[in-house]
C-alpha cells in the first residue's frame, strides 16, 4: 500500500510535465515549431486543456505559472471603456481550417474579464487576440499567433522598450497597451470612440497612453447593408522606422466602422512586411464595385460572405 502511494502521485507529476512540456516537438508536417519564446504560454494552454478535458479549474494554472498576467486581466475586468473598444471575432483560421484557441480557454479568460462568454465561434476581438493567442496552439505558416506579443517587432518598429507591448509589460496590461496605440490610429476620426480611449487609458502604460499614430496609409471598404445601416472595415498601415529582424515594415490595425454602432471598435493588430502593405494598397482593387469580406477573423452581424462595395485608399496625416 506504501508504494503504491509513492508510485500515485510521481505519475501525476509526470503527466502534468508531460502536459506542459515547452516548447514542444512539432509534429510532422506543422508548418511551425515552437522556441523559446512560445514559452511558457504554450505549455500553459496544453496544461489548461488537459484540466479541461479532466473538469478542474484552469485558475491554478495561471496563478502557478503566469500570475503577472492574473492580475492584468483582474485590472482589464474593472475598465469597461477598454472592452467596449472591440469588436467581435471568430475563433477560426481560414487559412489553417482550424479553431484558434480551445473553448474552453476562452470562457476561462471571458470570466476573468467579465465578458460574455464564446457564442459558438463568437468571441470578443479584444480577449482573443491579445491574451487568447498567447494560448493558440494551432500553428501556421505564418508562426503561432502569439508571435506578434511574444517577438519585438511592434516594440522594434515602433521605437518601444522590449516588453512593452507584450505580455509581461512593466507598466500596464497587454490588451490596455495594444488597446492604446492600436487606438491612436484607429480612432483618430471618431471623437466618441477617441473619448473613450481617453478614459480608458489610465490601464496602459506611461509609453503606450503618450504615444501618438505617425502618418500612415489606411484601406477603407465600405459597404451597405441596409439602407439604413453601412459597415466599413479599416486598414491602418503604421510604418515602422526601420524594418526589423522578422522582415516586418508595419502595424497593420484593423477596425470597423458599423453605423449600427455609436463608434468603431477595434478588431486585431499584427506586424506585416512591405509587399503585404503594397498588395493590399494596390490601384486595380481600389474603387466602386468591388468585393468586400471581413478580414482577420473579424465578424460583423449580418455582413456574410463577399459583398459590392466601395474600396479606397488615403494618407491619414497627422498634426
Amino acid at each position: 500500500m506504501k508504494r503504491a502511494l509513492l508510485v500515485l502521485p510521481l505519475f501525476l507529476l509526470a503527466a502534468a510535465l508531460h502536459a506542459y512540456q515547452c516548447p514542444a516537438p512539432a509534429a510532422p508536417g506543422d508548418p511551425a515549431a515552437e522556441d523559446a519564446l512560445d514559452c511558457p504560454w504554450a505549455g500553459m494552454a496544453r496544461l489548461m486543456e488537459e484540466k479541461a478535458a479532466k473538469g478542474l479549474p484552469l485558475a491554478p494554472v495561471l496563478a502557478e505559472h503566469a500570475p503577472g498576467l492574473a492580475a492584468q486581466l483582474a485590472s482589464d475586468k474593472l475598465n469597461t471603456d477598454l472592452k467596449e473598444l472591440w469588436g467581435e471575432s471568430v475563433n477560426f483560421d481560414e487559412m489553417a481550417k482550424a479553431r484558434i484557441v480551445h473553448d474552453s480557454i476562452l470562457s476561462f479568460l471571458a470570466v476573468g474579464l467579465d465578458l460574455p462568454g464564446p457564442r459558438g465561434k463568437i468571441v470578443h476581438a479584444g480577449m482573443e487576440h491579445s491574451y487568447g493567442y498567447l494560448f493558440s496552439l494551432l500553428p501556421t505558416k505564418f508562426g503561432f499567433k502569439r508571435a506578434r506579443w511574444v517577438r519585438d517587432d511592434i516594440e522594434a518598429g515602433l521605437g518601444f522598450a522590449r516588453g512593452a507591448l507584450g505580455p509581461s509589460p512593466a507598466e500596464g496590461t497587454l490588451l490596455a497597451n495594444i488597446t492604446c496605440v492600436s487606438g491612436a490610429a484607429a480612432f483618430a476620426d471618431d471623437a466618441v470612440a477617441a473619448a473613450r480611449l481617453s478614459e480608458a487609458s489610465y490601464a496602459c502604460g506611461s509609453a503606450a497612453r503618450a504615444w501618438k499614430a505617425p502618418g500612415h496609409f489606411r484601406l477603407t471598404e465600405t459597404v451597405s447593408l441596409t439602407s439604413k445601416r453601412s459597415v466599413s472595415l479599416r486598414t491602418d498601415f503604421l510604418p515602422f522606422g526601420s524594418v526589423t529582424s522578422g522582415g516586418n515594415a508595419y502595424l497593420l490595425v484593423y477596425s470597423v466602422k458599423d453605423t449600427a454602432r455609436p463608434h468603431a471598435q477595434l478588431v486585431t493588430s499584427f506586424p506585416v512586411a512591405e509587399g503585404f502593405v503594397k498588395n493590399a494598397l494596390n490601384p486595380e482593387y481600389l474603387g466602386e464595385g468591388k468585393q468586400v469580406q471581413t478580414r482577420y477573423n473579424a465578424w460583423v452581424e449580418g455582413f456574410n460572405g463577399k459583398l459590392k462595395g466601395t474600396r479606397t485608399a488615403a494618407w491619414v496625416a497627422v498634426d
